[in-house]
């Protein structure tokens, strides 16, 4: 059913990640984050007395040189589970719900661990569908979806098969990430490779005739149920590939049909990329084991109370990667451009901050954002959080990989904190 879920109130920006906010938070399950006012003012006098800029902010080795950083370790890195919403909806008018890309496709992968994946995507009417068309004006249809994405071996051309969806399904459900629905006969079948944009599926004229009434018909929302999307039963993956598809209308994807002489555009709407994980044979063992959508996500603890009630000019979180991972040779496995910093507490989860990968690691470098953060613990240790998560940006539907440096790997250059005090000396 294309049925439009219920908004939800929160403080969510476009990437549908709800950010910590200086005022309470609407749902229940969160806790609203507070800010100590005096505090802050104190400490802002502290910093007026010393520019940021002349204390080695801009340095590549600033914990070597400037005497002023403080080093705090993570404790506790490893995995945690996932319990972000796999379904989703594409028209971005619901950004708790907003979900940019579909999967298809089936990969091996030693490392990270194989990997399944069927799309499923339903569409609403065409926002210029004339209002006297008849069954009769309805005389083509075709499906165009935007190849934007590739996991797994690079040269590999995939098999794909469309199908309808025969049941009912919702995208406020939670449903499980392996959960698949119920379709029925093949109607069109494409291949897609990494060289391809505009992928077409030509809908026979069988199907055309007899869904046209449904299609201009004032029913439509309840009579439709969309489109799956997947691999043909005996595909074999040799090492195969999984495939991403923008679920954006602006990027060419969507249902198209002919009413009269016009090509209406019928957008997607609810989406789901159903994936099944394996269990990898040869886990590595220099770097976390995360896979976006395999259930996993990346955990740890700080504790900054060694550092005391100082005052920051800087705070950063660096999250060194081991990129040998991202490529062998053709097999390609994407770490994520961006990424979310989460804080855990009995309450629940919030989002405190962006995670961006540059020059080998993730990191959090917006000093309005994290540095009032980790400055707020300092002075109030009861208002930090009891663990910390990263997991891929939300509503970018992948199969990233972060691949985070464990400590046992006899390198300095580890995940850590490192904060920029006002007026310190190295310890």
């Amino acid at each position: 059913m294309n049925r439009r879920p219920n908004p939800r109130p929160s403080t969510r920006n476009a990437g549908g990640v709800r950010w910590e906010s200086a005022r309470p938070l609407p749902c229940p399950t969160f806790r609203p984050v507070r800010f100590l006012v005096a505090a802050f003012a104190a400490c802002t006098v502290l910093s007026a007395c010393q520019d940021p800029a002349g204390v080695g902010l801009g340095l590549i080795d600033e914990e070597q040189l400037d005497p002023s950083v403080r080093t705090v370790a993570l404790s506790g890195l490893g995995t945690t589970p996932d319990t972000t919403i796999a379904i989703g909806i594409a028209d971005g008018t619901n950004t708790d719900l907003l979900q940019t890309r579909v999967l298809v496709g089936s990969v091996v992968d030693p490392t990270y661990g194989d990997a399944r994946a069927r799309a499923y995507v339903d569409v609403i009417q065409a926002a210029n569908l004339p209002s006297d068309a008849t069954a009769e004006d309805v005389t083509a249809a075709w499906l165009v979806l935007t190849q934007n994405y590739v996991y797994g071996d690079t040269t590999t051309t995939l098999p794909l098969e469309l199908r309808p969806i025969t049941e009912t399904w919702f995208a406020d459900t939670d449903y499980a990430r392996n959960r698949t629905l119920s379709t029925g006969d093949v109607l069109a079948t494409t291949e897609v490779s990494v060289a391809d944009s505009l992928r077409q599926f030509d809908l026979p004229a069988s199907w055309v005739a007899a869904n046209a009434a449904t299609l201009v018909g004032d029913g439509f929302l309840d009579a439709f149920e969309g489109f799956a999307i997947d691999i043909p039963a005996d595909y074999v993956p040799a090492p195969g590939a999984v495939y991403g598809f923008s679920t954006f209308a602006s990027t060419g994807s969507g249902l198209r049909v002919v009413v009269g002489e016009d090509t209406l555009v019928y957008p997607l709407s609810e989406v789901f990329s159903s994936v099944t994980s394996g269990t990898a044979s040869t886990p590595p063992s220099t770097a976390l084991p995360v896979r976006n959508n395999s259930g996993l996500a990346v955990g740890f603890e700080v504790d900054f109370s060694t550092i005391g009630a100082s005052a920051l000019a800087r705070a950063r979180l660096r999250l060194p990667l081991d990129e040998s991972f991202a490529a062998e040779g053709p097999f390609v496995r994407p770490i994520p451009a961006r990424s979310v910093l989460y804080g855990i507490n009995d309450d629940g989860r919030v989002a405190l901050a962006e995670v961006l990968y540059v020059d080998g690691e993730l990191s959090v470098t917006n000093t309005s954002i994290l540095t009032p953060l980790v400055q707020r613990i300092l002075l109030d240790p009861s208002t930090g959080f009891d663990r910390y998560e990263v997991l891929p940006s939300s509503g970018t539907t992948s199969l990233d990989i972060l691949p985070i440096r464990l400590p046992n790997v006899g390198t300095t250059d580890l995940p850590r904190f490192t904060l920029t005090v006002v007026g310190g000396t190295s310890s």
